[in-house]
């Protein structure tokens, strides 16, 4: 049997590194992105729901929990330097980082 191939994530504040089956993150990665490309910003909530609704459809027999893995991939796209958090109006949104420094 082939040994599945490991991403490490990592979370941007404390470092810590988790390694997920490469099968996954991938789904979850493209989930993100697709949901914050051409948005200003989302909150959590609203991202989860559409990774939830992207990833059902993809992987109708992913029975693990979509939110931790939302969670998990998202901070370790912010460590890639892929998404940003940041606050407006007391709400903390999501949104792909912008190309231009």
């Amino acid at each position: 049997m082939a040994k599945a191939t490991k991403t490490v994530i990592t979370h941007p504040a404390s470092g810590r590194e988790k390694k997920v089956d490469s099968t996954t993150y991938e789904p979850f990665k493209a989930a993100i992105i697709q949901s914050l490309k051409g948005s200003k910003g989302k909150t959590f909530t609203e991202l989860a729901n559409d990774v939830t609704k992207i990833i059902r459809k993809k992987m109708p027999a992913f029975k693990r929990s979509i939110p931790w893995y939302t969670v998990s991939v998202r901070l370790d796209l912010e460590t890639k330097g892929i998404v940003e958090t940041f606050t407006e109006k007391g709400k903390k949104l999501n949104r792909l980082k912008s190309k231009r420094l």
